[in-house]
């Protein structure tokens, strides 16, 4: 699952990109993709869609660290981002939702050694 955190207000609370933010985003945006040209698009980045974003990826926190049992508080909703963060809190914001889309998306590979010591002969 692809977590992240965010420390608000000297609390931290779990962000999460799940199934249920997945189609949350796909249904207000038409595409990830599209979610994501939003995002990184300087003059369409918009203040009020990284709360929406956020607030989705925060609720999903919350329900997935309820269901894996997991300590974490309620989260701020939509609104209450609205009146918490302002313009100059952008980056972090950003920071969190890069955090957490992107956690998970690289794929590690672990080789096994080779038995017997020997190796493929190169052709």
């Amino acid at each position: 699952m692809r977590t992240g955190t965010l420390n608000l207000r000297g609390k931290e609370y779990m962000s999460c990109f799940s199934t249920r933010t997945t189609i949350a985003c796909v249904d207000r945006y038409g595409s990830l993709e599209a979610m994501y040209k939003t995002l990184s698009d300087a003059e369409d980045k918009s203040l009020k869609e990284v709360m929406w974003i956020l607030a989705a990826m925060l609720d999903a926190g919350a329900r997935y660290a309820k269901l894996e049992g997991i300590e974490n508080p309620v989260p701020p909703t939509y609104d209450d981002l609205c009146d918490l963060c302002g313009s100059d809190d952008l980056p972090d914001l950003m920071a969190c939702i890069t955090q957490t889309v992107s956690k998970g998306t690289k794929r590690e590979v672990e080789l096994a050694p080779e038995k017997n010591g020997e190796a493929t002969p190169a052709k």
